[in-house]
């Protein structure tokens, strides 16, 4: 397991602008393989930015042709990437949700569980948990509100993971009570914690950034200043874990 790398990617999503963002996915994630980087978690919503007006509009699934590039990266890289994007489920809200790439080809689902503020109002909750194994690592996926439960992250734990990561979007007051409850569970449940926010997103809502990766005795290793465009890398060396910043 020595060396294996999880990041962080905080980045800015414009409204709506599902091929923009796309490329700016693809050029963290060109980042992110210079650095040795396996898995790569982005913020809630990344594709399509935080608009839940636009979610059932907007909807995606893993057989969208657009997602093309960012399989074809994820195969050229060996990387494992969970983006965020409304996914259509058969009925007129979508679920908020993520996806995640890998670098076989195959593309998993994971829809958020527990729904928060005004989002029932545009979203059906998901009812499975989703994690993802690799190089001897096992990664728990949830979406923001899902850590406002601390028995979110605890099946995971119980299930054997040895990481918990969340894609969200937070404004400076959301930010207040989400992050300290995120660190919390870094010691309760001995997990490396990795909390992806977007960076100075072009939208509706201003997002703080201040995206961070605790270890799992609860130490924060790295978080960035506010809301620029940034990698934080988490590296597991034997038994230790590290963490920088990389400024995009």
């Amino acid at each position: 397991m020595s060396g294996f790398k999880i990041a962080a990617a905080q980045l800015a999503s414009v409204r709506g602008d599902i091929a923009r963002n796309i490329i700016t996915h693809a050029d963290a994630m060109e980042v992110a393989a210079i650095h040795g980087v396996s898995v790569l978690v982005f913020p809630e919503l990344s594709l399509t930015g935080y608009e839940p007006d636009l979610a059932a509009e907007l909807a995606m699934t893993p057989a969208d042709s657009r997602l093309a590039s960012l399989q074809t990266l994820a195969q050229r890289h060996q990387m494992e990437i969970v983006v965020g994007t409304p996914l259509q489920n058969g009925t007129a809200k979508p679920r908020l949700g993520a996806m995640v790439i890998g670098p076989q080809g195959a593309t998993r689902t994971y829809g958020k569980m527990h729904l928060g503020g005004d989002e029932p109002d545009f979203f059906t909750p998901g009812h499975e948990p989703l994690m993802i194994a690799t190089n001897g690592h096992t990664t728990g996926i949830a979406i923001c509100a899902d850590a406002s439960r601390s028995t979110h992250p605890q099946t995971y734990a119980e299930a054997g993971a040895n990481i918990y990561a969340a894609g969200v979007f937070l404004t400076a007051e959301w930010y207040a009570t989400d992050a300290p409850r995120l660190a919390s569970y870094a010691s309760r449940y001995r997990m490396l914690v990795v909390m992806a926010s977007h960076a100075a997103s072009v939208g509706t809502f201003p997002s703080v950034g201040r995206s961070a990766i605790w270890a799992p005795d609860g130490r924060l290793l790295a978080q960035t200043e506010g809301a620029e465009n940034a990698l934080v890398i988490a590296t597991k060396t034997g038994t230790a874990w590290s963490a920088e910043i990389v400024k995009m």
